[in-house]
Parts: structure tokens; C-alpha cells; sequence
């Protein structure tokens, strides 16, 4: 007889028919069939079709929080973590398109009363991270002090996220498929501006030594 199905096969069926459907429109029955398994095998797992999907949530956000967190906590210069962070960001979303869109629906179906605990945990690793690292910059003055550290880091994660939530959309208003260079493209773009806006004002040049009269 085959195997049967890991608990993460089940996770990623699931994971796909709750961002396409929502949580109340999804079935665990639709769930089982994408996953190939059968529903005493799927409350195996999990006893109901809440702690799946929080189990979902969990998974992504999880995923999201250790790929961010590395650039944040390396000692490079804050301007270089920032251009990691928005990158890992990026690239997270682009291995797991149905993040974005599943927190969104979690967010105006539910006003996200299944992913408290993850937004938390978010909030006091990967969030406060990168607001820790703007203050850094803050204080060693490559970074104007006039701005929010936790709006400035709202404002470069929004970015990324409308940008795959809006996909579609960008893609009738660019007039061309959204290619893998395209969105490299602008992750690159996110950090320039970020980064711009940072420090806009502010002369981060070295300045020249003076010279020595002979």
C-alpha cells in the first residue's frame, strides 16, 4: 500500500484552497480531496477545521518570521540589513504566493481573530527587528530622526505586500507579464525608495580631510 500523505502535504492543500476560498467557504472534504487523503486521516492531524487553519497561518508566518529575521540580526551596516530584510521579504513571497492574499482575507473576513498569536510573534521578532534597526541608523545619524522608526517599517513592508495582493493589477498597468526579473526588479526599487526616504536630507558622504598647509 502507498504511504500515506505527510501532515504538510495537507498543509499546503489547505494552504491553497484557504487563499483562494477563505476559511468559511473551504471544506475540510475539499481539503482532503486536494491533499488525496481521506477525512479520518485528515482529523488524524487535526481535530477540526480551526486548528488547521490556524496550523496554516502558523506555517506561513513562521516561514516569513526566520527568513526576515537573518538579514536583521547580522552586523552589517542598517542601511544593508534593510535592503536584506525587504529582500528575504520578497523572496518569501515568492516561494509562498498564498501568504499575502490568505492574511488578507484573514484580515476582512475575521479582522484577524485567528492570527493574533502570529501577528504578535511577528510584532516582537521580525517587526521589531527591523524597527530596532531603523532607530540604529537613527542614532548613528545615516538616518533622519524626524520619522517614525514603526511607521517607516509599516511603510517598506506595505509595499511589498500590495505589490504581490495587486499582482493582476500591476500587471494590466505595466502592460506585461510579472516576470521573475520584474519582481527582483522591484525589490530592488522597495529599498531604494525606503532607503531614500531614510535619509533624505542627510549628507552620508564621507567628507573630505582638510588639507595640510606646507
Amino acid at each position: 500500500m502507498p504511504e500515506s500523505p505527510s501532515r504538510e502535504q495537507i498543509l499546503e492543500a489547505a494552504q491553497r484552497l484557504f487563499a483562494a476560498q477563505g476559511f468559511s467557504a473551504t471544506t475540510i472534504k475539499q481539503i482532503g480531496r486536494a491533499a488525496r487523503v481521506n477525512t479520518a486521516l485528515l482529523y488524524y492531524y487535526f481535530d477540526d477545521k480551526e486548528r488547521l487553519y490556524r496550523a496554516v497561518l502558523q506555517r506561513l508566518m513562521s516561514g516569513l518570521v526566520s527568513r526576515t529575521l537573518v538579514p536583521l540580526e547580522s552586523d552589517a551596516p542598517p542601511a544593508v540589513r534593510m535592503r536584506g530584510f525587504i529582500q528575504a521579504q520578497v523572496h518569501t513571497f515568492m516561494a509562498n504566493p498564498e501568504l499575502p492574499r490568505l492574511f488578507m482575507r484573514e484580515m476582512l473576513d475575521h479582522g484577524v481573530a485567528h492570527a493574533v498569536d502570529q501577528i504578535q510573534h511577528l510584532a516582537a521578532t521580525s517587526f521589531k527587528g527591523l524597527c530596532d534597526t531603523i532607530r540604529e541608523g537613527q542614532r548613528q545619524g545615516t538616518f533622519r530622526t524626524d520619522i517614525q522608526p514603526e511607521f517607516a517599517a509599516i511603510s517598506s513592508v506595505a509595499q511589498v505586500v500590495y505589490f504581490f495582493l495587486a499582482r493582476p493589477a500591476v500587471r494590466v498597468l505595466l502592460g506585461k507579464e510579472i516576470s521573475t526579473a520584474t519582481v527582483e526588479a522591484f525589490a530592488r526599487h522597495v529599498a531604494d525608495f525606503t532607503l531614500a526616504a531614510l535619509t533624505s536630507g542627510i549628507d552620508v558622504a564621507p567628507k573630505p580631510r582638510p588639507r595640510r598647509r606646507s
